[in-house]
């Protein structure tokens, strides 16, 4: 294996071999397809030749056939032949035989009493075989065909036209010789070489006429002696180094004498011309590779420029240089490894004032507790009751703030409330307000000397500024807020009221989905982003915005991988990510929900072959949605995916909420059946967190149970939620079904599951969501060590547009890349 001392070259080596491997796998088979594209053009021209060739004959027949119709037509040769005038039938023989440039004619009586012909075609008349051979022509021919045969060791074309006087009295026979000029003329009109050759009792096979050269004609003879008996209707030989193909038709054939017109077509013109194209292809070619080469040495150097430079850096944080602050000049992987090494450094610095800050300081942010704003709004309520003016207390909720940090981590989940502190902190009115972090996802400002309608100002400028996708470690997301405003002295005279009023006119914004409730004020619902989603959705499907990831699954037991979770994300092209929970309620409201589960069950079936032929024998869970259970066809569907994907239906696990199947029991209940009875795995979702009852579960074929993560995630600190996961497993285990535990989020539960007699589990703490192309690398590490310890697959670790990545640049989410 080759070592390079720079990774830069490493990096130029592999994308250079790549693209000079892909461009010989282009070229191979087009220089195949050029040389049969070439033999079948030239298989044309001779197959449009021998069409040629047959309709000039007809043409020949009819034309030598009413010619020689003139001549037995006239008065005086019938009257000739009437009176058996010899004389006068030869002097007419001769004249029309010179008229119509005919090699040989003759006339013979219908009882073969009177046989006269011309005095040039005495072997003609007096050979051992004329007589027969008239006699043959004549039989032949009453139709007016063109006969050919061999007289004398010399090929003819043969007319026969009765003579009738009304009855027929005789016949003419007309010979006009197989030669040069026919040759010739069959190439004019075919443009095809053309060459006649005979074979005798007395001589064997022999050139007759050619329009070949004659070292090709005598080397034609020879081969169409080998093959010509074979039943092929075209023939490809080897003629002094050229490839021809010929086209042999027999013109008359007897035991002993044959005589065959080759119609031959060399291939080598056509080749030729496809073989100019084809050197033009391979000089583009490596144009293009040259280009390519040039351009990935320089993306290559500029790629790893500011790598060195964060070498540089990280050696004079060892040498205990802490206050040079490192530069941040990307949002890419470098950009977050700079600012690990800025917090790292900065950490050192910052760790006696963080004790300080603790006490009244949300640690996260920077930002107040909700301690220090308590303290600060009793203060500012004291200064305002003595001058009479009024106060605002405004509480901001992130919505799906929840969901984005189980979905993307804390780590994101983190930086997005740092960002969102930061905005509400720049947009305060004056140098006295105040802003606080209160809890997870929930904020409040404190604003001084300011009524109502300032109040409602400030809320509407803060919805301004999240209208628009907020750039996150490098990632765009849509960031929506609540907002509940409470004024003094009108909703409260001290602070807990206060906070309390305006915490209860944010519930009321969260609930109508307004931008903001005054308290006690109720707006309406502004649907319109709702709307111009359900659209841009409709597209997403179409033009492949939709990502599948996978979120690994474990036995708790051996904790070997089982699988996984298929889990769908959308990347839109102007507002980034996008949550399931921002676009799944209304998918099912509108049926779009339909459409999302056809392309998630075709990109798992998709993703399980492909696993399948690398050798992976895993199980990937789709999730079913209430319009799902309702459609009578979904069984039919599945078994034609899971066929046309040569996969087996226990690869394929199908996991259903008990809401879904609350919605419509009966309808449910008949799909599900089906479902199982093709030999699918079906899990029940969300267990705990519906409405269903037992009895009801029981009727139905389902082989798992999967515990809401709610109940898992804090059973370590929660007794309670321990009991309600034991409880819930003995229960699902009598009832004959294995038990999921979602949520697993460190050993100390995994371990406590595994005690209670979970069988499977997936969470964080054995790996997040991740690119399915990102799975096998995770499985073959989880194998190695039953452990993962780098962030694996977060979902928003996109520095840029994932539909916008190019294929061959360096995936984020590859194992290898993250741990460099």
């Amino acid at each position: 294996m080759i070592k390079f001392k720079h990774i830069r070259s490493r990096i130029a080596f592999t994308f250079l071999t790549v693209v000079v491997a892909i461009q010989l796998a282009g070229l191979l088979p087009l220089k195949y397809a050029l040389s049969k594209h070439a033999d079948t053009l030239a298989a044309e021209q001779i197959n449009v030749g021998e069409r040629v060739f047959v309709s000039l004959l007809q043409h020949n027949t009819q034309s030598l056939k009413q010619a020689t119709q003139v001549l037995a037509a006239d008065f005086a040769f019938r009257e000739a032949v009437a009176t058996n005038d010899a004389e006068t039938i030869e002097s007419a023989l001769e004249s029309y035989q010179g008229r119509i440039h005919a090699q040989i004619a003759y006339y013979i009586s219908n009882n073969d009493n009177l046989v006269i012909g011309t005095t040039d075609n005495e072997q003609a008349l007096f050979g051992s075989n004329a007589k027969e051979d008239a006699r043959q022509a004549m039989l032949e021919n009453q139709s007016g065909t063109l006969k050919f045969d061999i007289i004398a060791g010399k090929p003819y074309q043969l007319i026969t036209v009765p003579v009738k006087a009304p009855e027929t009295i005789g016949w003419i026979v007309m010979g006009f010789a197989v030669d040069g000029r026919l040759a010739d003329q069959i190439k004019q009109l075919t443009h095809l070489d053309v060459t006649f050759v005979q074979k005798t009792h007395q001589r064997d096979w022999q050139l007759v006429s050619s329009t070949s050269t004659r070292e090709l004609s005598n080397l034609l003879v020879k081969t169409v002696a080998d093959i010509y008996r074979q039943k092929l209707s075209l023939h490809r030989v080897d003629l002094n180094g050229q490839a021809y193909h010929l086209k042999i038709r027999s013109l008359h054939e007897t035991k002993d004498d044959a005589l065959l017109v080759v119609l031959q077509g060399s291939v080598e013109p056509f080749t030729q011309d496809l073989n100019t194209l084809f050197k033009v292809m391979v000089l583009l070619t490596f144009i293009g590779v040259l280009i390519f080469a040039a351009l990935i040495w320089y993306v290559s150097r500029k790629t790893t420029e500011p790598i060195a430079a964060l070498v540089n850096d990280a050696d004079n944080i060892a040498m205990g240089d802490y206050e040079k602050e490192i530069q941040v000049n990307s949002t890419d992987e470098v950009g977050h490894l700079a600012k690990a090494l800025n917090s790292m450094r900065e950490a050192v610095l910052q760790r006696s004032l963080r004790i300080q800050r603790l006490a009244f300081n949300d640690e996260l942010t920077g930002l107040s507790n909700r301690l220090a704003f308590n303290q600060g709004v009793h203060q500012a309520i004291m200064t305002h009751a003595d001058s009479q003016q009024k106060l605002s207390v405004i509480v901001i909720n992130i919505h799906r703030f929840k969901p984005i940090n189980q979905t993307l981590g804390r780590d994101f989940g983190d930086d997005l409330l740092r960002h969102v502190g930061q905005v509400l902190k720049q947009n305060v009115l004056s140098e006295q307000d105040m802003v606080a972090r209160l809890d997870a996802d929930e904020f409040a400002v404190l604003l001084q000397q300011t009524d109502q309608a300032k109040a409602t100002r400030y809320a509407d400028k803060i919805q301004q500024v999240f209208e628009r996708p907020v750039s996150v470690q490098g990632q765009a997301i849509d960031v929506r807020t609540g907002i509940g405003i409470a004024l003094y002295p009108d909703h409260g005279l001290d602070e807990e009221s206060l906070l309390n009023h305006a915490e209860t006119a944010l519930q009321e914004s969260r609930a109508k989905k307004s931008p903001w409730i005054v308290y006690n004020t109720a707006l309406e619902i502004d649907q319109s982003e709702t709307l111009t989603l359900i659209s841009d959705l409709k597209e997403a499907i179409q033009h492949d915005q939709l990502l599948l990831y996978i979120q690994p699954k474990i036995d708790v037991t051996t904790r070997r991988a089982l699988g996984g979770e298929a889990l769908i994300r959308w990347v839109h092209p102007e507002k980034g990510m996008i949550f399931p929970d921002q676009f799944i309620p209304f998918a099912e409201q509108t049926g779009v929900i339909s459409d999302i589960t056809n392309w998630m069950l075709l990109r798992a079936c998709q993703v399980l072959a492909g696993f399948k032929k690398q050798g992976l024998h895993i199980t990937l869970a789709v999730n079913l949605s209430t319009r799902d259970l309702n459609n009578m066809e979904l069984p039919e569907q599945i078994g034609h995916l899971l066929s046309s994907h040569g996969l087996d239906a226990k690869s394929l696990k199908l996991e259903i909420t008990e809401g879904s199947l609350m919605q419509d029991p009966e309808r449910a209940e008949v799909v599900v059946k089906k479902l199982a009875a093709m030999g699918l795995h079906l899990s029940i979702d969300d267990f705990g967190t519906g409405y269903s009852s037992l009895a009801y579960l029981r009727q139905l074929p389902v082989q798992e149970l999967k515990i809401d993560r709610s109940f898992v995630m804090f059973m370590d600190k929660n007794s309670g939620d321990a009991s309600i996961v034991k409880s819930t497993i003995d229960l699902a285990h009598n009832m004959g079904l294995i038990v999921v535990a979602e949520g697993i989020e460190n050993e100390f539960v995994l371990n406590q599951l595994a005690k209670l007699g979970c069988n499977e589990g997936q969470g964080y703490f054995i790996g997040k969501p991740m690119p399915e192309k990102d799975f096998s690398i995770w499985l073959e590490r989880w194998e190695g060590q039953n452990e993962i310890d780098i962030d694996i697959g977060d979902d928003l670790s996109y520095d840029i547009n994932p539909l916008e990545i190019d294929q061959q640049a360096q995936d984020p989410f590859k194992l290898d890349n993250l741990g460099e």
